[in-house]
């Protein structure tokens, strides 16, 4: 008997980021530091006549695609042929073409688009394999259900020296109330493969890593994000075991009032204080 396929979108991803989720998500999670797209740019290969391709699986709502296509001042402008996303949440892909049609067009390095598809599976890219300068996943690898199959269909598009980069944000845990609050969500999190798990790293131990991939660099860039009280429960609130198609009633009212318990119970360093922001 075979053994039956594993599903495309975990069932708490699917409900949490559907149709009608995205816009908070969009808006509360963070944006990614220049310092990674340095370190990006000076591991990739040189790059092309016409520019760099880029696959971005898991692309979600595509704040990490517009820092690619149209990089702020301060931030690497690599040489781009183009960028296609991949994505299985329709709303997920409705969030990215929304924000991406705001970009101011003199502004993008190349034209960028997004398309049905899953971690496993990049065929509707119109991405011709092995042409893939570089193959990013921001926040997103730890969903995939089935590493020995998405690996082997990264690198299948890969270019014979094309780069495999995984990229997170992660709260720092060396501060006592932001270590109080992983606490608290975690609880609520329903056995989900959070990055913070470390279940991704089974990755490492696949017969496709070890055939297909170099041994991994690790990075880590320290920054922080100044936030008010709201936007940090915006933030927490739009983890996917969290958004009010998983957490609703009154077990959502009990976790708000415990997270705003923790967040004004600490000492913080304050911004402007008048305006309640804290780092």
């Amino acid at each position: 008997m075979s053994k039956p396929a594993a599903p495309k979108v975990h069932q708490v991803a699917q409900t949490g980021f559907g149709e009608g989720t995205n816009d908070l998500y969009d808006q509360a999670r963070p944006s990614y530091p220049a310092g990674v797209f340095e370190i990006i740019a000076k591991a990739l290969p040189p790059a092309p006549t016409g520019g760099y391709t880029i696959l971005e699986p898991g692309a979600g709502t595509g704040i990490f695609s517009r820092l690619v296509l149209s990089p702020p001042d301060g931030y690497v402008r690599l040489p781009i042929s183009q960028l296609v996303g991949v994505e299985p949440s329709a709303g997920m892909r409705q969030a990215w073409d929304k924000a991406y049609a705001k970009i101011d067009p003199k502004s993008l390095l190349a034209k960028g688009s997004i398309v049905d598809g899953s971690f496993e599976d990049f065929s509707q890219s119109g991405v011709e394999k092995g042409s893939a300068d570089l193959v990013a996943i921001a926040q997103a690898w730890h969903w995939c259900p089935d590493h020995e199959s998405a690996l082997r269909e990264i690198a299948a598009y890969l270019s014979p020296h094309g780069l495999f980069v995984l990229v997170w944000n992660q709260e720092s845990q060396e501060i006592p109330w932001q270590r109080d609050i992983r606490a608290l969500y975690q609880d609520y999190d329903k056995g989900t493969p959070q990055q913070y798990k470390g279940w991704w790293k089974s990755m490492y131990d696949t017969k496709a890593y070890t055939e297909l991939f170099a041994p991994p660099e690790e990075h880590s860039i320290p920054w922080t994000v100044g936030l008010t009280e709201e936007q940090f429960i915006d933030r927490i609130m739009s983890k996917s075991f969290l958004t009010e198609q998983n957490l609703s009633g009154q077990a959502r009212e009990d976790f708000l009032a415990k997270a705003r318990a923790i967040i004004r119970a600490d000492d913080k360093e304050w911004i402007d204080k008048e305006v309640s922001y804290r780092a």
